[in-house]
Parts: C-alpha cells; sequence; structure tokens
C-alpha cells in the first residue's frame, strides 16, 4: 500500500470517527490560535504540512457537506411528490436550515473569540467537560443542521 493512500485511509478513518463523537466546529491554528489535537499528530506522524493535512480534513468535510445538503434535498423532493409538502414549502425548509447554519457558525465564531478574550484554550479545557470538545472538524456532527 503507498504511502499517500495509507495517509489519505488514515485521515478518513479519523474524520469519520471523530464524526461519530460528535465534533461540530472548528479552532484550527489559523482561526483562534489552536491547533487540532489529531491534525498536529498526522502530520508529525507522516512528516506532512500541518496546512496540508488540515486541508484534506477540510475537503473531506466539506465534501459531506455537500452529500448530505443534495440528499436533503433528494428527501425534500419525495415529500413534494408524495404530496407531503409543497414546493414552496420545500424551499422554505431548505433556506431554514441555511440560516440556521449561517447562525450557527456565527455563534461558534463568537464562542471562539470568546475563548481568545477570555485566555482559555478549548481543546486543552475539552477533557475537563468544556466547550473544548467542539473544537472539532467545521460543522461536523450536527446532523440535519449540515
Amino acid at each position: 500500500m503507498s504511502k499517500k493512500l495509507l495517509i489519505s485511509l488514515l485521515i478518513l478513518g479519523t474524520v469519520i470517527s471523530l464524526a461519530t463523537y460528535g465534533v461540530t466546529t472548528s479552532i484550527g491554528a489559523n482561526e483562534g490560535g489552536y491547533s487540532n489535537p489529531v491534525i498536529s499528530r498526522l502530520a508529525e506522524q507522516f512528516s506532512l504540512e500541518e496546512d496540508e493535512v488540515e486541508a484534506v480534513f477540510d475537503a473531506v468535510h466539506d465534501e459531506h457537506q455537500q452529500e448530505m445538503k443534495a440528499a436533503r434535498e433528494e428527501r425534500l423532493n419525495e415529500a413534494v411528490e408524495d404530496g407531503v409538502i409543497t414546493e414552496t414549502q420545500k424551499n422554505a425548509l431548505i433556506a431554514k436550515w441555511d440560516e440556521m447554519q449561517e447562525k450557527h457558525e456565527q455563534e461558534r465564531q463568537e464562542m471562539q473569540n470568546w475563548f481568545e478574550e477570555q485566555g482559555i484554550d478549548p481543546v486543552k479545557l475539552a477533557p475537563y467537560g468544556g466547550f473544548g470538545h467542539h473544537g472539532g472538524f467545521k460543522g461536523m456532527g450536527m446532523g440535519m443542521m449540515h
């Protein structure tokens, strides 16, 4: 097995594992001064740049987001076809989900800024039941809110 394939599989497996545990938003080295320990460890283990590993995580996450959105829209199209909702209601639902996603991102950013102002590292706080468990991968684990 080639090194690149192994790395890709490890990263994908890690992303899926973290999503399973409900990791929700990202506090990356570029955003809040905190780096994700999984990204750091993978970069160190395979002699890669952290930003390259983070780019792979982000790409996988973005693909997952698009897949979830397409699946949700497909289910809503079926609901329209079955007469459960109208096309107008479907569009309103999609708009509401998008609005809620944006609101969630704004709240995440507010919290991240607050952590920074307080001098709190949420990644270090996570094991103590703090808000650090929200330091994962840009919205993963949010169910229908993707």
